[in-house]
């Protein structure tokens, strides 16, 4: 089965500037991750990353980053 590969914005809020997303959906979902941008500052984050892997683990993340409050916006 062929990976699938979805570009998005994440915007997230200042309780989780410290918190290992990236690592956490990588380990948790089996889902590669790259990072295009990244702007992290002590009040807020943004990254657009793309996300490789099969399309019900992508699913999986997106809804565990929506139970985060991280916004989230396919480029």
């Amino acid at each position: 089965m062929a990976a699938t590969i979805r570009k998005l914005s994440l915007s997230f809020p200042q309780k989780l500037i410290r918190e290992p997303i990236l690592h956490n959906i990588s380990t948790r979902f089996g889902v590669s991750f790259n990072i295009h941008r990244a702007n992290v500052t002590d009040e807020h984050g943004f990254l657009e990353i793309s996300l490789e892997g099969e399309t019900e683990s992508i699913e999986k993340v997106l809804e565990y980053l929506r139970s985060l409050a991280v916004n989230i916006e396919e480029s």
